[in-house]
């Protein structure tokens, strides 16, 4: 069975607080990007594709000949997501540099970057300017902490959708808690796709677990791309995990096939 990655990260750092790790995700260098690729190449080896998440929205500001040309030979091999600066001024520039690296999605993150109701303007904006760039949009559909209801990713999503209506939206983590939420999204919006990182594995065992099974499954497994969110969540283990629910939920072997590497195939074509 061939597997495509929707969610993998490079930080290296090991560290008890999460938030350390998260903190070397978003301020790694383009010389760490090349580091961690060489780093955790061995796992990224056990897929047959891999979409990198670059959190370092500063990323692509400056130019260094040398370094640049190894991370475009390396990054060539895989699709990369860029979270994106939605206040920045320059962010028409700074998306057209981007791509110019290969970037193939960029990505919004409520809780890591605070976008609260009074962002919403200026995410769309930048929205459609990646729109224009034949750029996927990836809005973090994670829920929890203290902040659930200060930061609420899916209403954002929902305004985005309405906008962005010629390029895939992915919603990484598929919601979450909000799962059901998601998935009427995507009944609505055709272009409105679901990552499985974190979230599926995280809930099985849960009342939810039925949930994402129901959810798929009312999706006909078409809109629907594996994600592990490594390091965060253990590669190999996750993959053992999807592959118990499924069994367990009798997915088909084309919807399986669909799941853990077609769609992302489909994805990636579709942008």
């Amino acid at each position: 069975m061939k597997i495509f990655d929707f969610n993998i990260h490079l930080p290296w750092l090991k560290s008890n607080d999460v938030n350390d790790v998260i903190d070397q995700d978003m301020n790694m260098s383009q010389k760490e990007v090349i580091i961690g690729l060489d780093y955790h190449q061995a796992h990224i080896n056990q897929v047959d594709g891999a979409n990198l998440l670059l959190f370092n929205t500063t990323l692509f500001d400056e130019v260094h000949a040398e370094v640049n040309d190894t991370l475009k030979q390396k990054l060539g091999l895989y699709e990369c997501t860029h979270l994106v600066d939605f206040r920045r001024q320059d962010c028409r520039a700074y998306l057209e540099k981007a791509k110019g690296f290969g970037i193939s999605a960029i990505m919004f993150n409520s809780y890591l970057q605070k976008i609260a109701l009074s962002d919403y303007d200026s995410v769309i904006s930048v929205c459609k300017i990646a729109q224009e760039l034949n750029l996927i949009v990836c809005i973090d559909g994670s829920y929890g902490t203290s902040k659930m209801y200060t930061y609420k990713n899916l209403e954002l999503a929902c305004l985005v959708a309405d906008v962005v209506t010629q390029v895939p939206i992915v919603i990484v983590h598929s919601g979450g808690a909000n799962v059901i939420d998601a998935m009427l999204l995507a009944l609505d919006k055709k272009n409105v796709w679901l990552d499985t990182s974190f979230s599926l594995p995280y809930y099985l065992g849960s009342s939810l677990e039925r949930d994402y099974a129901f959810v798929y499954k009312k999706l006909g497994y078409e809109r629907i791309v594996f994600g592990s969110d490594h390091p965060y969540m253990d590669l190999k283990e996750t993959i053992d995990l999807h592959l118990n629910f499924f069994d367990k939920y009798q997915f088909g072997q084309q919807a399986i096939d669909n799941i853990m590497f077609n769609n992302a195939q489909q994805l990636f074509t579709k942008k």
